[in-house]
């Protein structure tokens, strides 16, 4: 078994020969003409509105549950609620993730992603609704909050298998990274609005503007044409027969379902940790919704320079880069839990934000690399479902470990569950040596035993 520090001394990127090769002026500029493809226009079009809603539902959902929820015992408002809420808007993507990921290989995918937004944007709606009649509680913002969550569970596999639909498969990293700057940049910005929007208006007015802006992103769905994709020979399979097919590609691959497994518990960590505990922090001593509102839109400008950087370097072993990149997610809840100010969990922030975007394109061109067409959605399903598997029980744990423990002890374990479970992970050599440039898969996936022999570098 290879030395994990070795692998890491003897492949670390020289980006001295990315100067030799190309300028990266150059290699930017390259990677700018997937914008010539329209339907792919149109994609990011429904990014950029679609991700500000939920750059500003990241601020507003949270705190209008704090606000109904202020009593003499929780004079901020009562942290267990958040965890219910959240973990409500969670628990669609254990029930409602593979079934989108079944819907978008067997029918067009644009089409799945508009009744999802379609559903995000009524969950939206009803809260301000609940918001601005006053009748808002802990329960009927959780049915709203489940109504998001139905949306995002339809709509990842499906979006993440259109674009490889739009684009040529040279031209993967350059779209995946500049969807995800045109998320990054909106998520940043919608964050700061909403943000504002709950200190002067009040969590309904930014809720109320999120579902419009869901439903002005469904828009360019309507005029993009990819058709179903035809499977020649068969008779349409049933929808469990297309799910072992599915979770067939995933246990296949070692290094694919070892990065989702240790998703499972970096996200529950963060989501807990961080997503749930940092909104009642920012509110008891970093100045409330404002402050949040940057820490916020300091991960959101992590992942838009993270997405930049996407544009510009590629590497031969993504999950190697990935995988060391993934231990950044454990420093904004152990700043924050150490008691940090607001200008350094801020920039760990910045630093966790680039972290994952990275990650996230890396990600998403190895699946397109190494997956199937036909089953690209229903893995991304799977890894949608695994890798947020137990967020809802982070997010359910969260807030009434907090009051039992302490808030600063539950953001330092989940600080100590991350760098865990990716420790393990690292340790895996074929998650260490997948490599970008191997042949591209058709029918059959390639055996991980049969691709070349080990190695990085930046290209």
């Amino acid at each position: 078994m290879s030395n994990p520090a070795q692998d890491f001394a003897a492949d670390a990127p020289s980006f001295s020969q990315v100067a030799e090769s190309t300028s990266l002026k150059e290699t930017f500029r390259e990677s700018l003409t997937v914008l010539r493809i329209r339907q792919f226009r149109l994609v990011l079009l429904e990014r950029l509105l679609s991700t500000s809603a939920t750059g500003i539902s990241s601020v507003a959902l949270s705190f209008a549950v704090l606000a109904v929820t202020r009593s003499d015992a929780h004079p901020d408002g009562d942290a267990a609620a958040v965890s219910v809420v959240l973990a409500a808007q969670l628990a669609p993507m254990l029930v409602f993730t593979l079934v989108g990921g079944v819907l978008a290989d067997r029918f067009r995918p644009q089409r799945v992603m508009l009744a999802a937004n379609l559903s995000a944007a009524a969950g939206e709606g009803l809260a301000a609704v609940m918001m601005f009649t006053h009748a808002a509680n802990t329960w009927n913002l959780l049915v709203a909050a489940l109504l998001m969550g139905t949306g995002g569970a339809l709509f990842y596999p499906s979006s993440q298998s259109l674009i490889p639909r739009l684009v040529p498969e040279e031209r993967m990293q350059a779209a995946s990274s500049l969807s995800r700057l045109a998320q990054s940049s909106m998520l940043m910005i919608g964050s700061a609005v909403g943000g504002v929007l709950v200190s002067v208006l009040g969590p309904g007015w930014a809720m109320g503007l999120d579902g419009v802006l869901l439903l002005l992103g469904s828009a360019p769905l309507i005029r993009i044409t990819v058709t179903a994709l035809e499977r020649v020979g068969q008779k349409a399979p049933g929808m469990v027969h297309e799910l072992r097919e599915g979770w067939a590609e995933v246990r296949s691959r070692t290094w694919l379902w070892a990065v989702i497994a240790c998703y499972a518990a970096v996200l529950a960590g963060w989501f807990g940790g961080f997503l749930v505990l940092g909104p009642e922090v920012a509110k008891a001593r970093l100045g409330g919704a404002a402050a949040w509102a940057t820490i916020v839109s300091c991960d959101g400008l992590g992942v838009l320079l993270g997405g930049i950087a996407g544009l510009v370097y590629q590497v031969r072993r993504p999950m190697f880069i990935g995988t060391i990149l993934t231990f950044a997610f454990a420093l904004p809840p152990l700043v924050m839990g150490l008691g940090g100010p607001l200008w350094a969990i801020s920039a760990v922030s910045v630093l966790a934000g680039f972290a994952g975007e990275y990650f996230m394109i890396l990600w998403t061109v190895a699946l397109t690399r190494h997956i199937p067409q036909d089953k690209l959605a229903r893995v991304y399903s799977y890894d949608a479902l695994g890798s947020l598997s137990a967020s809802p029980l982070g997010d359910l744990v969260a807030g009434p470990a907090a009051n039992a423990f302490g808030t600063k002890a539950v953001q330092l374990g989940a600080a100590g569950v991350i760098v865990g479970a990716t420790g393990l992970t690292f340790m895996s050599s074929q998650v260490r040596h997948l490599r970008a440039d191997a042949p591209v898969v058709s029918a059959l996936p390639v055996p991980l035993s049969e691709e070349p022999a080990p190695g990085f570098v930046a290209v």
